[in-house]
């Protein structure tokens, strides 16, 4: 992951692999759950980086199941988030 390569020592690898996440916040008192379509466009042992159109925020968690391990759901919180050109760049670490 770019952005944590210094923070988490580990080196990232380049994905393009588009997914279906679950996006989990809170709006003040009321739980919300998003569907949303996003591409993993770089993984690493701690995390992945992630483009998406949902403007994800750092302390939101999203899942998402494992395209080689059906059945296995994984979940990640948003530690950073930039907008690029309408969609929204994130960096995610595994829960």
């Amino acid at each position: 992951m770019n952005k944590d390569k210094g923070t988490h020592g580990h080196e990232g690898v380049p994905y393009n692999v588009p997914l279906f996440f679950t996006v989990l916040s809170m709006q003040g008192h009321k739980f919300q759950r998003v569907h949303s379509v996003g591409t993993i466009t770089d993984a690493c042992e701690g995390g992945i980086e992630i483009m998406i159109d949902f403007p994800v925020q750092p302390g939101h968690v999203l899942q998402w199941d494992d395209r080689h391990k059906p059945g296995t759901l994984h979940t990640a919180i948003v530690k950073w988030s930039l907008e690029e050109e309408g969609l929204y760049r994130g960096g995610l670490k595994f829960l």
